[in-house]
């Protein structure tokens, strides 16, 4: 009977090791995943500052886009007007040209 005892004792005490070294091991474990888990979340605060600079900077380059297709259309637009205020200028020209010609054949 003192046998078993000792037996169950002994068995008890290394059931009891095996927990202790066992909770030990989760412990170091949880830390581990703990820190990994630290690391990444890092890496996605990171990525997302770097996603909002990128639509920041997407978004100015967006509006540069517009300014100067907006400065190159009112240029267009000048040189248009510019055009047909010369051809109207060498129209009258022209009609000055036809006038004087007809003075000149009546004459």
């Amino acid at each position: 009977m003192k046998n078993d005892l000792m037996h169950n004792v002994a068995s008890l005490q290394s059931k009891v090791e095996k927990l202790v070294f066992l909770h030990q091991k989760a412990l170091e474990d949880n830390l581990k995943i703990q820190a990994l888990a630290d690391s990444l979340n890092a890496q996605l605060e990171e990525q997302n500052r770097v996603i909002e600079n990128l639509i920041v900077k997407s978004k100015q380059v967006k509006e540069e886009e517009i300014q100067r297709i907006t400065q190159s259309t009112n240029e267009v637009v000048m040189s248009f007007e510019q055009i047909d205020a010369l051809v109207r200028d060498v129209d009258k020209c022209l009609t000055l040209l036809s006038i004087e010609k007809r003075k000149q054949e009546l004459v």
